[in-house]
């Protein structure tokens, strides 16, 4: 074979190799990166003609003889009370109130229950119940949390999922150093997997419980995440911060800021720099839904109004500052950030 006709059929066999690269779909992105922030408002569950016609009822022991009830789940009972308890006094009102979960908020009002309903997340698409409105109180940074002994003091968004992905396993990976001085512990992965039928919250960090590590820790309460990283020195979770102070582990534990942005700064979170947090949401029957308590309307609408009454503990980025900073809303409810 000739020199020419080598090369030429060399050169057919490049070209063909360059088309099927570019005939060859991209490789996808990790399918495991952050969820979605929020579920579409458009949403609504098909609830049946016999629900329809059912009113609000107080059945339960907690609720009976209010003029309203509502459940809040456990980071709003105690931020909002104090409001709801002035509210009710200024109002002659009798206001039974009930601490508990998004869950037991979505349970209550699926049933018609309560005539509140408090969450930490943002609703999901079953949640989103005929009749029934969102109103966004604010958000919250979700800190990235380690150890006190951690040296550590910033990652980027994708080192801190590769942590809890369980693709960095020792934390001298990310401290190198001699031998006397590197963080030479294994990486310890703790999660609370709450609300997983919900957009938002941890599913920011990681969109699906299957992509966390396989030797993930999962805890079942807040004081277990809080207690098991002021312990264990490898260890990493994530929380509200305001939790670091209830449960009384300020010196054994620390916050990440990521990509240099910190959650402790309002700023960082209300411009969405700091990419992790919650949500925090309030319902109400909607004016024509002939199940709305004109009382309950009105206690909503008070504490929109106050939301910077509210203790400065609790971090809360109120939705007025959301839309100053370019965040979405539908009427009241909280729907994209300043990056979508």
């Amino acid at each position: 074979m000739s020199r020419k006709v080598s090369t030429a059929i060399t050169q057919v066999f490049l070209l063909a190799a360059v088309l099927l690269c570019l005939a060859a779909p991209a490789e996808a992105a990790h399918s495991d990166e952050g969820g979605e922030d929020f579920s579409p408002s458009t949403a609504t569950v098909n609830m049946g003609q016999d629900w329809l016609r059912k009113t609000v009822h107080y059945d339960d022991a907690w609720a009976k003889g209010a003029d309203l009830a509502v459940t809040l789940d456990q980071h709003l009972y105690p931020a909002l009370s104090p409001l709801i308890a002035k509210f009710a006094k200024d109002k002659g009102l009798k206001i039974a109130i009930q601490e508990g979960t998004c869950g037991i908020s979505a349970g209550r009002l699926a049933q018609k229950r309560v005539d509140i309903g408090g969450f930490c997340c943002p609703p999901g698409n079953t949640d989103r119940l005929p009749g029934l409105q969102y109103h966004t109180l604010g958000i919250s940074a979700l800190g990235i949390l380690v150890n006190a002994r951690n040296t550590l003091v910033d990652l980027d968004a994708k080192t801190v999922r590769d942590l809890f992905r369980g693709e960095i396993q020792n934390w001298s990976k990310l401290l190198p150093g001699a031998n006397e001085t590197r963080f030479e512990q294994p990486v310890r992965v703790l999660a609370r997997l709450h609300c997983k039928q919900r957009p938002g919250h941890w599913r920011l960090i990681l969109d699906n419980e299957e992509h966390f590590s396989l030797r993930t820790d999962e805890v079942g309460t807040i004081e277990a995440m809080i207690s098991k990283i002021a312990s264990i020195s490898g260890a990493i979770g994530y929380e509200v911060l305001w939790n670091i102070k209830r449960h009384q582990a300020e010196g054994k534990i620390k916050y990440l800021r990521v990509d240099g942005a910190d959650p402790t700064n309002a700023n960082d979170v209300a411009t969405n720099r700091y990419p992790f947090y919650r949500a925090y949401n309030i319902t109400s029957w909607r004016q024509g839904s002939g199940i709305e308590n004109k009382d309950a309307t009105a206690l909503v609408h008070y504490l929109l109004a106050h939301l910077g009454e509210v203790s400065p503990e609790f971090d809360l980025i109120t939705a007025d500052r959301l839309r100053e900073a370019g965040w979405k809303f539908n009427e009241n409810e909280l729907l994209a950030s300043p990056n979508d």
